[in-house]
């Protein structure tokens, strides 16, 4: 069994086609995008500090003469790149300027502030761009394996030895995922249930009319019944809505009495036969097994006397087959329903309480030497009865087989009044062949007791109370485990088998094995290799494209725009002669032309470019520049006056 994760771009169908275009990338390559991802909305964010602190400044340059608070600030909004430099000199200017400039701290705080909330709020961007990622569909993809295909295994040993993993996978799985008799499709705890589609498959119980005669059912029957199955959303084959197929299941488990014809004592030359006594052997007759044998099982009284605890049999008619090892009798005979058969015995299990379940019910009381009274079951083994049921519905056109057998649920959901596409088709032949092996026997062969949750309360022989509707927990149980069975073996279809055991998988799509199968559905089975979801992110990371595509095409465009504000507003100021002194003032407080004004007042060197981006001297002359003498000529101040005003 292969759980590789898919490692491309495909698209999650519960989303459709646009919304779940999704990128897959492995651990490493996706920490390598995800830094990228972080790094471009850095730099967005800094494209848009500069077009913010370019338009305050155009609002704020006018002509006149101005104090030297403001066109320090102007200095710094042309020249400052990132708001947390910004934020200090503007907290610095309120600082220095006190007292010789008017309300300083009004003009220089809000500023800072403003740049302190765009840090934070560049920092909050910086990080939540790195859970860019969860947009995307928390599903990931199964990597076709070699394996992909219906494994049937070679032989008894190993058709045992699989479903003897199977079945244990699924009695855990159940127990952790599938919280009770009403499950939700809501995750659970367990780290296990998040592997799977969906953690469990929402199914209901309801009391109903016993449905095999009445003189061999013990009451009324406890009914549990899916809704409908959806093959995407349940079961994670990965298609679009008129692809998807739909599966509904029902069981129903009743007591059966084991009295009026159905049981009786071995005696005589019967039970010598055998090599007992009279009255050890007791013969179950509720229909042959074979064609030699007319009774269902013998259950050998000494049971109760050899310390040992419950012990379970089970069998099951195919309502759909003639070659069934067991033939149910009239009373358990009901149409296009596959039948299951238990027999529970509690051997020398007592119980410390009383109790009236029609299945675990004890009543005869027995003395101990230490003054307390046990009690031993009613029966020496209870049987129940369960008969299953199935359908497939299109969801395209509302039609649905008849509930039936398992038998028969594929060949009838190919009818053409179903109306099955190729890729339904292919579907129903995935879910028919896991669904055939589905009933409570395929479940308990292999664990004679280990099933049964009344074990479980059992310690020495003692059996802890038992509720009065114990059955009912423990068919439960079981129809919780051929649910999560059947999730495994979806999954299974693609990953190949759950244990390596001899066998061989069923390539249907292969020609030479499948020659009656039209060309479309051969197709759309290889085809569902590539469809199983899972919720097993084996540490890969998923990517919406639609958002990738959003935030590097808008943010792309958005840097672009950036770049081209700047001069496309200094080239409508100059043709409109608005606000033209506004794009000399841009110009003038660079950095480099706050430089060339600071030489020229000293005559250090011929400039051009007063207008230019980077001014640079006419000549490669060579002149000292010191720095100490700036500022304190008179001559200097008159200069940098002027070409404010020239400005």
């Amino acid at each position: 069994m292969s759980n590789r994760i898919y490692t491309g771009v495909w698209t999650d169908w519960s989303l459709g086609r646009v919304a779940g275009a999704t990128i897959t990338l492995s651990a490493r390559d996706g920490g390598l995008l995800l830094a990228f991802i972080a790094i471009f909305v850095t730099v967005i964010a800094a494209r848009l500090w500069r077009s913010l602190t370019f338009v305050c400044h155009q609002v704020l340059a006018s002509g006149g003469k101005h104090d030297g608070l403001h066109y320090q600030r102007q200095v710094i909004l042309r020249n400052v790149p990132a708001p947390v430099p910004a934020t200090w000199l503007f907290l610095q200017q309120a600082w220095h300027w006190r007292g010789r400039a008017d309300r300083p701290l009004l003009r220089t705080v809000p500023w800072a502030a403003c740049g302190f909330l765009y840090a934070v709020l560049l920092g909050l961007a910086a990080v939540f761009s790195s859970k860019v990622s969860e947009s995307a569909t928390p599903f990931r993809l199964l990597a076709a394996t070699e394996g992909c295909g219906m494994f049937v295994p070679e032989g008894r040993d190993a058709l045992q030895q699989k479903n003897a993993y199977d079945n244990s996978l699924a009695a855990v799985y159940s127990r952790q995922c599938y919280g009770g008799h009403e499950n939700n499709d809501d995750l659970s705890p367990a780290a296990s249930c998040g592997t799977l589609p969906v953690p469990s498959i929402r199914w209901t119980n309801a009391s109903a009319e016993c449905p095999f005669a009445d003189e061999v059912c013990m009451g009324r029957s406890f009914r549990m019944e899916t809704g409908m199955v959806d093959s995407h959303t349940h079961l994670g084959i990965n298609d679009q809505e008129q692809n998807r197929v739909r599966y509904w299941r029902e069981t129903d488990c009743a007591p059966l009495v084991s009295q009026r014809g159905f049981s009786r004592f071995l005696k005589g030359a019967e039970a010598r036969e055998l090599g007992w006594d009279d009255d050890v052997l007791i013969k179950y007759m509720y229909g042959g097994i074979g064609t030699r044998q007319d009774y269902t099982h013998i259950y050998n009284t000494y049971g109760e006397s050899t310390q040992m605890g419950y012990s379970t049999w089970a069998i099951s008619n195919d309502a759909s087959s003639n070659a069934s090892l067991w033939r149910p009798v009239e009373a358990l005979a009901l149409d296009r329903r596959d039948l299951t058969l238990l027999l529970i015995a509690p051997n020398a299990v007592v119980h410390l309480e009383p109790n009236d379940d029609p299945v675990f019910g004890a009543h005869i009381p027995v003395d101990l030497p230490d003054g307390s009274t046990v009690y031993r079951a009613d029966r020496y083994a209870s049987p129940v009865a369960c008969a299953d049921r199935h359908r497939i519905c299109n969801p395209n056109n509302g039609v649905c087989t008849a509930p039936q057998g398992s038998g028969d649920l594929v060949r009838n959901a190919r009818a053409p009044e179903v109306g099955l596409n190729a890729a339904q088709a292919a579907a129903v032949d995935r879910i028919g062949f896991f669904v055939a092996g589905s009933t409570f026997h395929q479940l308990i062969w292999t664990r004679t007791q280990s099933y049964l949750r009344a074990q479980e309360l059992v310690a020495e022989l003692l059996q802890l109370p038992l509720p009065p509707d114990q059955w009912q927990i423990e068919m439960g149980s079981l129809f919780a485990e051929s649910l999560a069975k059947l999730q495994h073996q979806m999954t299974e279809y693609v990953t190949g088998p759950s244990i390596a055991v001899a066998g061989a998988v069923n390539k249907v799509w292969e020609a030479e094995t499948s020659s009656a199968m039209p060309d479309d559905v051969r197709a759309a089975h290889e085809d569902m290799c590539h469809r199983q979801r899972t919720r097993d992110a084996q540490g890969t990371l998923n990517f919406s494209v639609l958002g990738l595509a959003m935030l590097l095409g808008l943010g792309s465009l958005f840097v672009a725009l950036s770049y081209a504000l700047e001069p496309a507003t200094a080239f409508l100021q100059r043709a409109t002669g608005l606000g033209a002194h506004k794009a000399r003032r841009w110009e003038r407080d660079d950095n480099l032309q706050v430089m060339r004004m600071l030489f020229e007042a000293k005559d250090a060197g011929v400039w051009r470019g007063s207008t230019d981006s980077f001014p640079t001297t006419e000549s490669r002359d060579y002149f000292e520049w010191d720095g100490d003498a700036l500022g304190q000529h008179s001559r200097y101040t008159t200069l940098v006056h002027e070409n404010y005003d020239k400005s």
